[in-house]
């Protein structure tokens, strides 16, 4: 037992907490058209609005600033470690240079991006959980995030990124998923557990390259190759500016195929990453006591993304509401799986869910949303259970259920539930050390802003 809980706490919380909250940046408006900064208060994109033109300027010269605040406040009602609250709150600063308009460099693109990240979340003294509550929750922190410069050719189909790279908001993404606010709907809780550091994800960018090609409007393919422990082999880069470069290798690549079922878009996505890393065996040791080392880890995933319904019609008024164009049903679906369970707490994955947008009367561009995620112990984990005569680990699964309001181009609010089934897969009681930590009950509320 004590090596799980070792192992539990060390990659189930501090990885998570780390590295597996898979951040989604907020969507405002239209994230693919510029932002809109002139008109009043509640019309624009942005709340401190074009700064007297000088903002509208500087992107026609190619130089645009971003400021977005997400702030996540939880409670857990009952069950997990203890009741309780928390706070996490995330400052996210960008700049990017559009280096066409500057210097004339035909598409070339820098970015700089910062983390400030503030307050304490409740999934490692709270709810006790593998799959962490909210995916900004990380330790108290100023970072730096993403910087990298990207060149685009053969008429944009080709990409290149070569800097400091997040592999999170580029692989294994649901956009319908990106509605939800516990971390395993981003970057999947196998990968944040199992992968060292949590793995190339927020709030931990490392050295990296992605490349991505686009074949036709259909087929498109990624990949990514990247420092191997994002941390360093010193579990030490307190601020993301050592760029560590000789931790082994973690690479991923991904085929994706768009399709239009009479007007209903899908998104269709089939990978595999490996990290080329050394790893403690779950339940064997050498002679003198000490885990024994297995060269290398992988999985593969799937990802489905679709649209099954979008409105038609006018959207009538709210006595006598009729179907409006900007109305939809969207479903995802995503599975990730590792065979070499020996390594791995984790050993297969799959998380499922839907969003509805446009069926509050009056609020077109509102969601509401509920997921469910399962994540799966390996079966050397439970035979590690077994000869120490212990509670069999088994799995941890996450239900949520989300709406979130968009109050403005600028403002996001949105309430949340979490129901945590199993935390930490089984782990026990602390109180009662023949029991299992009872389901875990959360309530939170997020608020978002673009300034």
């Amino acid at each position: 037992m004590a090596n799980f809980v070792t192992r539990s706490a060390g990659l189930g919380i501090a990885a998570a907490l780390l590295a597996s909250a898979a951040f989604v940046a907020p969507a405002y408006a239209d994230d693919d058209a510029p932002a809109k900064l002139t008109g009043d208060l509640f019309e624009r994109d942005k709340l401190t609005g074009d700064w007297g033109g000088a903002r509208t300027k500087l992107r026609d010269f190619g130089i645009e600033f971003d400021a977005d605040v997400t702030a996540d406040s939880s409670y857990n009602l009952g069950g997990g470690l203890k009741k309780g609250k928390g706070f996490t709150g995330l400052l996210q600063l960008g700049l990017t240079l559009d280096l066409e308009k500057i210097v004339g460099w035909t598409g070339g693109e820098f970015y700089a991006g910062a983390y400030f990240i503030r307050g304490q979340g409740i999934t490692a003294n709270e709810t006790g959980n593998l799959l962490t509550i909210s995916n900004i929750e990380a330790e108290h922190a100023n970072l730096l995030g993403e910087v990298y410069f990207k060149q685009k050719l053969l008429d944009d189909k080709l990409q290149i990124k070569i800097g400091q790279l997040a592999a999170d908001g580029d692989f294994v993404v649901s956009e319908t998923a990106a509605l939800f606010v516990n971390s395993t709907f981003g970057w999947p809780g196998l990968n944040g557990t199992d992968l060292p550091s949590g793995g190339p994800a927020y709030p931990v960018p490392t050295p990296g390259v992605h490349v991505s090609y686009e074949f036709n409007d259909a087929f498109s393919v990624q990949a990514g190759v990247y420092n191997g422990d994002p941390a360093g082999r010193d579990d030490f880069n307190k601020h993301n500016t050592d760029f560590p470069t000789n931790d082994g290798t973690f690479a991923i690549g991904e085929l994706i195929y768009k399709a239009d079922f009479g007007g209903l878009p899908g998104t269709y996505k089939a990978g595999a990453w490996y990290n080329s890393l050394h790893f403690d065996d779950i339940s064997r040791v050498d002679g003198a006591g000490d885990p024994i080392r297995r060269k290398g880890d992988y999985a593969l995933y799937g990802v489905i993304d679709q649209t099954v319904w979008q409105g038609g019609g006018d959207g009538g008024d709210l006595k006598n509401p009729t179907p409006s164009p900007e109305q939809s049903l969207s479903v995802f679906a995503r599975a990730v799986v590792t065979p070499q369970e020996n390594r791995n707490l984790i050993d297969w994955y799959f998380d499922l869910g839907f969003n509805a947008k446009g069926f509050t009367p009056g609020r077109p561009d509102d969601l509401f949303g509920v997921a469910f995620a399962y994540a799966h112990i390996s079966k050397d984990q439970r035979d590690l259970d077994r000869a120490a005569g212990d509670p069999l680990h088994r799995a941890e699964m996450v239900i949520e259920a989300s709406y979130q309001a968009k109050i403005t181009g600028w403002l996001n609010l949105q309430p949340y539930f979490q129901y945590v089934v199993r935390p930490g897969g089984g782990d026990p009681d602390p109180d009662r050390p023949n029991r299992r930590l009872k389901d875990a009950k959360v309530i939170g509320f997020r608020t978002q802003v673009a300034f």
